[in-house]
């Protein structure tokens, strides 16, 4: 072997091993770029679930306060009215002054059972000591009578509970899309149902109101600063759970929460 194949001998394996070296360099920056990606989309879910369980927390708090007033404050002076008014009834009163009392004294009557209602509703420690499944049927009723909407609740299999905190941000959206059927919707029936099985938990909301264009309303919350239809996906996100809208023009609406993924507190 003379001096020159030597060299070529020696060259290729320089060029070989700098190949190699370039490779390995391109798949390690290559891995560790991909590395940073996933390290940065989980930096910044965790850092949405974190604002999110804080903004639940801090709405759950201002509303259960909210609650508190209403019963408080706001049935006592309801009650006191009525006393008084109870006090009017028993004094002489000519025929058109005693119906009048009567009928106002019925409306306060209603009043603080409405008011009653409401403050539960608005309170998270109903859903903490009478679940999930009884607190939707608390609302649903409540919506009902108001006479503008028939409600129903049906339910399928055994019931279990999720947990607190699973439970209430599932309460907190079923309230919300309720919001959405009863101020957009102009439906007439309200329907949620809850299928139990050992390993899925699926909750339906359906109303057979005017519905939307979901790609059109999606769009209009991106340039309105809108958050209702992504912040109940991202609230359902921070539970573990799937949330698929359905809608149509003049076909109602379907929001469908399910999770196979849960470990159940019975």
């Amino acid at each position: 072997m003379n001096d020159f194949e030597l060299l070529a001998i020696i060259t290729s394996c320089v060029f070989v091993i700098l190949a190699i070296f370039i490779i390995v360099f391109l798949f390690l920056f290559q891995k560790k770029q991909v590395q940073n990606r996933q390290e940065k989309a989980a930096l910044k879910s965790q850092y949405d679930q974190e604002i999110l369980t804080s903004q639940l927390e801090v709405q759950n708090t201002t509303l259960q306060y909210i609650g508190q007033e209403l019963h408080d404050n706001i049935g006592q002076l309801l009650s006191v009215a009525k006393i008084n008014l109870n006090v009017l009834e028993e004094t002489t009163q000519n025929t058109e002054n005693e119906e009048y009392i009567k009928q106002t004294n019925e409306l306060i009557e209603l009043s603080i059972h409405e008011l009653r209602a409401l403050s539960k509703s608005l309170d998270g420690d109903f859903v903490h000591d009478f679940g999930l499944q009884e607190s939707i049927a608390h609302e649903l009723q409540r919506i009902k009578k108001t006479r503008k909407f028939e409600t129903e609740l049906v339910i399928h299999g055994e019931k279990y509970t999720l947990g607190y905190e699973r439970e209430i941000v599932l309460f907190r959206i079923v309230q919300e899309i309720l919001n959405n059927a009863l101020k957009h919707s102009n439906a007439q029936a309200i329907v949620i149902s809850i299928s139990y099985t050992p390993n899925n938990f699926v909750l339906t909301v359906n109303d057979d109101g005017k519905g939307f264009d979901i790609e059109t309303a999606l769009k209009n919350e991106l340039s309105q600063s809108g958050s209702g239809l992504r912040n109940i996906k991202r609230r359902a996100v921070l539970i573990n759970f799937d949330c698929k809208i359905y809608s149509q023009i003049n076909q109602g609406t379907k929001y469908v929460l399910s999770s196979t993924n849960l470990l159940k507190s019975k």
